[in-house]
């Protein structure tokens, strides 16, 4: 009988499950958090997280009895499986209430035995992360400094899940060091508004080495990075938000690379739905704006957008939805920011969401109205040029089916780079359409300027040349010479795509595994 020992092994493990105990767990409540236990229970499925590890930690023997378990301070890495919507999942959260969950070696040890789990089994990853990253104590502790490494197995595992599985982080609080690595290595990250705050060091770190006294919203806030930087994708109300975010954003991709996305059933919506606002919803005057939002929910199955990154790049829209319950990557310029302008802080954006859908077989949709990269003299500070041909190579080595439908505008090298490379593309236009290496309206006088300029009434010249070159540069001329296979009445957008979304998943399922180019994060 092993009586002793099974009862040992229940002490052991209610140390364990009373995590930093009853007083750190009462701060943790009275700032407003959960307790990382309760927000495993609360994301995953009911009754199904397999805990791993639970006995690690830093224990205390009697000095006597060396046998006998005075105290045990648990890993602060608490992970398992657990199920999503009755999908596994291999998940992982920091527990604050012990040593504000800092880093030290048996932190690494478990969370490089989680990715090795979670690789192995090919099951997605979520992180829940509130870790000032590491402690300075641990020098104390082992006597010696280690030498920071990014080759070691862990590392290098880190790297190869980004192309094999999901990785998905939500942040709850300060997270530093190791816990800001997680936020940024992940296919979709969240943080909680004036709870979560990110940065590669805190305020007392700045202090200390610029003498600069800075508050954490400030440092690392939502606002600077969901907003401006683009290191978190999206911000969350509270906790719930932020659990309920993750399991959305999991319910469009597959567990892994060797499947592909599920179907669902499209809540009745008619694959066949014909929306008559869609013709009179872009203005005759291009230069007015509209809104692209409603477009996207006029033909996408209702209710099933969901946007990544909607305050970055606000001229580039990228979201994940339905067609006929199928999953589809969806990319749109919106013409309310910059006129729907390539700008520099589209380029990462647009280049991330590419090789995640191309990673995970995301078919992609365009709408596309773009009227190029951004000009004037803070463009060209920021690198636009560079940053917007890099982030184009990533649409040209996408391997996924993609299908674009040209709204209204479309030029330059950025207008170019809204559809495949020589692979094929399904297209479609709308009449609203217009495109060419240049505007009309700017590229007519840098042309004739001479002319207009020298001519009795030079604004009369300058209409009449723009009448001449804006008939010539009607869609319906493009599509006589074959330069666009076809120009569509808006209302039939939906009922086309839902088509073609069963084409593009019929062939990217023959395309199952990981790409060779691998995800860029």
């Amino acid at each position: 009988m092993w009586i002793k020992e099974i009862e040992e092994l229940g002490k052991r493990k209610t140390i364990a499950y009373q995590l930093g105990g009853e007083k750190n767990i009462s701060k943790q409540h009275t700032r407003g958090k959960m307790t990382v236990r309760e927000r495993i229970g609360l994301i995953c499925d009911q009754e199904t997280f397999r805990e791993r590890g639970v006995l690690a930690g830093a224990p205390t023997y009697d000095d006597h009895d060396k046998t006998k378990l005075m105290d045990l301070v648990p890993c602060p890495f608490v992970m398992g499986i657990g199920k999503i919507g009755g999908r596994r999942i291999a998940i992982h959260g920091d527990d604050f209430t012990i040593k504000g969950a800092s880093v030290g070696r048996m932190y690494k040890s478990k969370g490089a035995y989680f990715v090795k789990m979670a690789r192995s089994l090919r099951l997605p990853i979520v992180r829940l992360v509130e870790g000032a990253g590491g402690s300075i104590r641990e020098i104390l502790e082992i006597g010696y400094t280690e030498l920071p490494s990014s080759g070691d197995e862990c590392a290098q595992n880190r790297v190869e899940v980004m192309s094999e599985i999901p990785v998905v982080s939500a942040g709850f609080g300060s997270v530093a060091g190791l816990g800001a690595l997680y936020m940024v290595q992940s296919h979709f990250s969240v943080m909680v508004r004036k709870k979560a705050h990110v940065f590669v060091g805190g305020p007392p770190l700045v202090k200390s080495a610029f003498g600069e006294d800075i508050t954490k919203e400030d440092l690392g806030g939502y606002k600077l990075h969901t907003r401006l930087t683009g290191v978190v994708d999206n911000d969350a109300a509270d906790e719930k938000d932020a659990l309920d975010q993750i399991k959305k954003f999991l319910s469009y991709l597959p567990s892994n690379v060797w499947e592909m996305p599920e179907q669902r059933e499209a809540d009745h919506d008619n694959p066949g739905r014909r929306e008559e606002n869609l013709i009179s919803i872009i203005p005759r005057d291009n230069r007015k704006p509209y809104d692209i939002r409603e477009i996207l929910r006029l033909v996408l199955d209702r209710n099933s957008i969901f946007e990544i990154g909607r305050y970055q790049g606000r001229s580039q829209i990228t979201a994940l939805a339905r067609l006929n319950g199928y999953p589809v990557g969806v990319l749109a310029n919106d013409p309310k920011f910059l006129g729907g302008s390539f700008n520099y802080d589209v380029a990462e954006k647009y280049q991330r969401f590419i090789d995640m859908c191309d990673t995970f077989h995301l078919p992609i949709v365009n709408f596309s109205d773009q009227p190029g990269f951004t000009i004037g003299k803070r463009s060209e500070e920021h690198g636009t040029i560079r940053k917007g041909v890099r982030a184009s190579f990533a649409i040209i080595q996408a391997t996924i089916p993609i299908a674009v439908i040209y709204l209204r505008k479309c030029y330059g090298v950025a207008g170019g780079a809204q559809k495949s490379g020589i692979r094929l593309s399904w297209r479609y236009a709308w009449p609203s359409a217009v495109w060419g290496n240049i505007p009309v309206e700017g590229g007519v006088y840098a042309a004739h300027r001479r002319e207009i300029e020298s001519a009795e009434e030079p604004e009369a010249c300058l209409e009449k040349l723009q009448e001449t070159y804006m008939a010539i540069s009607s869609p319906f001329r493009t599509a006589e010479a074959f330069g666009i296979e076809d120009i569509i009445d808006p209302q039939d957008t939906r009922p086309l795509l839902c088509e073609w979304v069963e084409m593009a998943y019929n062939v990217e399922k023959n395309n199952l595994g990981p790409k060779t180019r691998g995800m860029r994060c």
